[in-house]
C-alpha cells in the first residue's frame, strides 16, 4: 500500500529527529545524533525481523537511512527551528506509533505468529526504537512512565489481528488502525492522559521529629 509506505517514511523520520533532539539535550556529539536517530527510526523494526528471522528491512530499502541522516541533519544544522516544531513533530510521532504497529503487526501475521505473538511484535515494532533511545541517553524509557504510548500501540495490534481474522481486507483494516492508534495517541498528548502510577511515599522521611 502506497499510502502505508508514505506514512512509514514520515514516522520513520519523525522519530529519527526524536532521537536527535534527545541526543542533542544530553549535549552528545554528531556521532550521538546520527547513532540515537538510527536507533530510533529503526531499531524497533530491526529487532523485529531478527527475532522474526528475516533479513531487517532496511537492508532492502536504504530510504530509511537516508531519512534518519536528514532527520539528523536537520536537527544538527536547525536546532532552534526544530524544537519550535516539536508539537508537530509528536503528530508525525503519533502516525508513526499507529503505522509502525500496523506494520509489526502485519509481519507478524505473514510469519504465521498467533495472537500473542502478534501483540508483542507490533508493540517491538511501534516502542522498540524509542526504549532503545532512552535507555542509551540514560533516561527512564518513556514508555514506562504515566503515558499512553504502548497501550496504544496494543490496543492497535490486537484490532488489527481480529478484523484480519473477521475477514476485513487489509485496505481497510490497515489504514482504520492507523487512524485509531494516532487518534489515541494524540487525545493522550492534549488531555494528558495516561495510566495510574503507585505512589508510594517514604514514611520515615515525612514523619514529624517526636
Amino acid at each position: 500500500m502506497l499510502s502505508l509506505l508514505l506514512f512509514d517514511y514520515l514516522g520513520t523520520f519523525a522519530f529519527a529527529i526524536s532521537g536527535a533532539l534527545k541526543a542533542a539535550r544530553k549535549d552528545m556529539d554528531l556521532f550521538g545524533l546520527v547513532v540515537l536517530a538510527i536507533v530510533t527510526a529503526i531499531g524497533g523494526g530491526t529487532l523485529r525481523d531478527v527475532l522474526l528471522g528475516q533479513r531487517p528491512f532496511w537492508l532492502t530499502d536504504f530510504n530509511y537511512i537516508y531519512l534518519s541522516l536528514l532527520g539528523t541533519a536537520a536537527v544538527a544544522a536547525l536546532y532552534r527551528l526544530v524544537s519550535r516544531f516539536e508539537t508537530l513533530l509528536l503528530w508525525f510521532d503519533a502516525v508513526g506509533l499507529g503505522t509502525f504497529t500496523v506494520i509489526g503487526a502485519s509481519r507478524a501475521m505473514e510469519a504465521g505468529v498467533a495472537l500473542t505473538g502478534t501483540v508483542l511484535f507490533a508493540c517491538l515494532t511501534a516502542i522498540g526504537g524509542g526504549m532503545l533511545r532512552d535507555v542509551l541517553a540514560g533516561d527512564v524509557p518513556v514508555v514506562l512512565r504515566r503515558e499512553i504510548y504502548a497501550l496504544a500501540a496494543l490496543l492497535g495490534a490486537l484490532l488489527y489481528w481480529f478484523l484480519r481474522h473477521w475477514g476485513v481486507a487489509d485496505a481497510l483494516a490497515a489504514p482504520t488502525v492507523v487512524v485509531l492508534v494516532t487518534l489515541l495517541r494524540l487525545l493522550a498528548i492534549q488531555y494528558r492522559l495516561g495510566l495510574p502510577t503507585l505512589l508510594i511515599h517514604d514514611r520515615r522521611a515525612t514523619r514529624p521529629p517526636d
